[in-house]
């Protein structure tokens, strides 16, 4: 009797062990991945248009560091812009538009053409004063500000 019980509590523990490692499995296939900031964490976004050779914030929002944050460039002028900043070096970005994707470290800026849209997603973990500029019209330039904001 006792070694029947025994073999109940072991078939349990296999089954067990068998169904977590199933789990676990599809999990990984399904590109969720648990030690991801993204997954977790509340995307911030910043959406700036450029318009007139100018820098224009549609909407002001805190930024904050340690977040998962997306910046949205609108290109509504005629001409090509850049989009450059410190805020981007050393630290992993990806960016995508209409037929451009980049994804890295190194990424200092990008370029948007005319009409088109361009989302950055990154991590910064720093907090301090940044600017960012247009390589292409020295006159473009703004700051965005990476504050520690407390909870209230």
């Amino acid at each position: 009797m006792r070694n029947e019980a025994l073999l109940n509590r072991r078939a349990v523990v296999v089954a067990l062990v068998g169904l977590m490692g199933s789990m676990l499995m599809s999990l990984s296939g399904s590109g969720v991945d648990a030690q991801s900031p993204a997954q977790t964490l509340p995307e911030q976004r910043i959406e700036i248009v450029m318009r007139d050779y100018d820098f224009q914030l549609v909407k002001p929002t805190p930024v904050r560091p340690a977040l998962p944050t997306v910046i949205i460039l609108r290109n509504q002028d005629i001409v090509r812009h850049g989009f450059y900043s410190a805020m981007l070096q050393g630290i992993l970005v990806q960016g995508e538009g209409e037929g451009v994707a980049a994804y890295g470290k190194g990424i200092e800026g990008f370029y948007v053409e005319p009409g088109k849209t361009l989302v950055i997603r990154f991590n910064n973990q720093r907090a301090g004063k940044y600017s960012f500029r247009c390589d292409l019209h020295p006159q473009m330039k703004g700051e965005a500000y990476v504050m520690e904001v407390p909870a209230a």
